[in-house]
């Protein structure tokens, strides 16, 4: 049986277009997050992130040309969020964030930030593409709620957003539960 060393687990676990964590890395930090919020009294925010229109961009230029906007988009993301947050890159142009937060109003925040930064135009061999995001957002205060819930609960809100026209955010309808 062949063991990975701890840097070749690690550069597994990194999504090699971004250098941002995938899937499995970042659901293992938010089921320790989630475990965690208990203890601290506060709230964790989960947005599930998605980049409108991306399979029109690789349609029309190619997906080297979308690759280097999933990167760019990344970077912005991630110069957006809070430094505590955990920004990863779920598949494709979908990416998931978490946070502390103090209530719905600061992840809201957090959310308009990450569309603003997404909104600003990306120049990429001297042609400026506009590209928009849209949000889920899903709130937990408690640690009896698991993973898979939080991460639903903000997938729907996302189909919301997409819903009431893209290049927003939305709450989801159960946005804070502190009970299973």
């Amino acid at each position: 049986m062949t063991t990975i060393s701890k840097p070749a687990r690690l550069v597994h676990s990194l999504d090699p277009l971004t250098w941002l964590p995938t899937r499995g890395g970042f659901e293992s930090c938010l089921a320790r997050a989630v475990r965690n919020i208990g203890r601290t009294r506060s709230v964790l925010a989960l947005l599930a992130i998605d980049l409108d229109h991306l399979d029109g961009v690789n349609a029309a230029l190619g997906h080297e040309f979308g690759d280097r906007i999933v990167r760019e988009a990344a970077a912005r993301m991630a110069r957006a969020l809070a430094p505590d947050a955990v920004l990863a890159r779920l598949e494709s142009d979908d990416f998931a964030a978490f946070l502390e937060v103090r209530n719905l109003a600061h992840a809201a925040n957090q959310a308009a930030l990450v569309l603003e930064r997404c909104r600003e135009p990306y120049v990429i061999d001297c042609l400026a593409v506009t590209a928009t995001a849209s949000i889920g957002i899903a709130l937990c205060a408690s640690a009896a709620e698991d993973t898979a819930s939080l991460m639903a609960r903000a997938e729907r809100a996302l189909v919301e957003a997409k819903i009431r026209g893209r290049d927003g955010f939305y709450p989801g309808a159960a946005t804070l539960r502190s009970e299973p």
